[in-house]
């Protein structure tokens, strides 16, 4: 078994993947300027899970103040920190100090020689080469969203949540300033969304992304344009209102509505569709608005958009199973799940590859707004997927070819025809 192990793992060490979503800045000179390892590393997911040990949000700001001394601040996040390490994406972040940094573990004794190295890093400058390419091997990232970014590492799909969810008639209003037209109408709105989705199509862009699970249910009814209308109408009724009010929440229907034109729009195009499904980062989400089942009248609708589903559903992974066993456009993304819990991660790709074609399921995406984060988790990915298919190899299920082949669709041929990306020149 562990022979099977290395073996596997050894052919997908030597793979250039495809990470299917990212949330990076779109060059290295947009990296913002943190200043320490803490201030960097505390912006995105561990953070969520000190504060889930007990870290309070006041200490977790006074964590990332660079004005309060490194090791005053290390000292009011080490037991919490202890207390996560051994979470996915504590383990991430251990894996990344390690390759990056040459730093074995993570405590009081070596934080300050962490950060020392962090800083020299950054000094140094080319860390998106070194980190996305050197030693992560990341043939090339898909960014949410940024269609302006580094192609020597991105590209890019793009949201029009706006458009499906606007809070405001200034939103409306930012449109008519972009465009350089008038919206009264529904059917105005939906004329500006098609051109602006047109234009993102001839600037490269490879998907749409929807991100509405972390504002409402993802059960999308079909409605009518005139139900739709009385809530567009509902954003025009505040145009006077002072910058300082809450948002309006628009109609349900008009919502609705908004994402079945989306929808027809990316089924005449032939576009697949990004849907965060499952968790919602941060502390306190209300996880049943993003189960992925509530998205089965759009399959069934928009047969010719593929729905590339998002962080394996956590985590109702047996639901997204069943969803790409029976739909032939829905797809099982990865995407952040082996750090969410890289057990429930492997557990999930055994499963799958029992009920699941094996040319839909993609393996891998950062998904971390700083990039020493993609390392640690390009890292747990290759391991589990190892994992998962020599338990395969063991069971008599196939032999090795087949798990290798397996394995390079998982993180290289099965993301490249989802998003249409072209293979690498020989």
């Amino acid at each position: 078994m562990e022979h099977t192990f290395d073996t596997i793992l050894e052919f997908i060490e030597g793979l250039s993947i495809i990470d299917t979503h990212e949330h990076l800045p779109a060059s290295e000179k947009h990296r913002p300027q943190a200043p320490d390892v803490l201030g960097e590393w505390l912006t995105h997911y561990f953070s969520c899970d000190l504060v889930s040990a007990g870290l309070q949000e006041a200490q977790l700001a006074r964590a990332r103040d660079p004005h309060v001394p490194l090791m005053d601040r290390w000292q009011l996040l080490a037991p919490y920190w202890h207390a996560a390490a051994s979470t996915g994406y504590g383990r991430a972040l251990a894996l990344s100090a390690q390759a990056l940094y040459g730093i074995d573990r993570i405590d009081s004794g070596t934080i300050e020689e962490l950060n020392r190295r962090f800083l020299e890093a950054r000094e140094r400058g080319g860390h998106y080469r070194y980190v996305l390419k050197q030693k992560s091997r990341i043939r090339v990232s898909i960014l949410d969203a940024n269609l302006d970014a580094d192609p020597e590492f991105f590209v890019s799909v793009c949201r029009f949540d706006g458009y499906v969810c606007p809070t405001h008639r200034r939103a409306i209003v930012g449109v008519q300033e972009r465009l350089g037209r008038t919206i009264h109408t529904v059917r105005d709105w939906k004329e500006a969304l098609e051109t602006e989705l047109d234009a993102a199509l001839k600037r490269g862009m490879v998907a749409v992304k929807c991100g509405l699970a972390y504002k409402r249910p993802l059960f999308f009814e079909k409605t009518t344009e005139a139900a739709a209308e009385a809530g567009f109408n509902e954003l025009f009724a505040a145009a006077n209102s002072p910058d300082w009010r809450d948002p309006i929440r628009p109609a349900k229907a008009l919502q609705d509505h908004m994402m079945h034109h989306l929808l027809a729009l990316a089924d005449a195009r032939g576009l697949a569709v990004q849907f965060h499904t499952g968790l919602q980062e941060g502390n306190g989400n209300v996880i049943t608005d993003a189960n992925p089942v509530l998205l089965a009248n759009l399959l069934l609708e928009y047969r010719n958009v593929r729905f590339d589903l998002f962080h394996m559903g956590y985590p109702y992974m047996q639901e997204i199973a069943a969803l790409a066993k029976n739909f032939p456009n829905a797809y099982i993304d990865m995407c952040w799940g082996h750090i969410i819990s890289p057990e429930a991660a492997r557990r999930a790709l055994g499963e799958w590859l029992d009920a699941v074609p094996a040319n839909k399921i993609s393996a891998f995406g950062g998904d971390y707004v700083f990039v020493d984060g993609v390392y640690g988790h390009q890292e747990l990915a290759r391991r589990n997927v190892a994992a998962a298919l020599s338990e395969k190899v063991r069971q008599d299920c196939f032999d090795m070819d087949r798990a290798c082949e397996i394995a390079r669709w998982l993180f290289v041929d099965n993301p490249e025809a989802l998003f249409g990306l072209r293979p690498p020149a020989p």
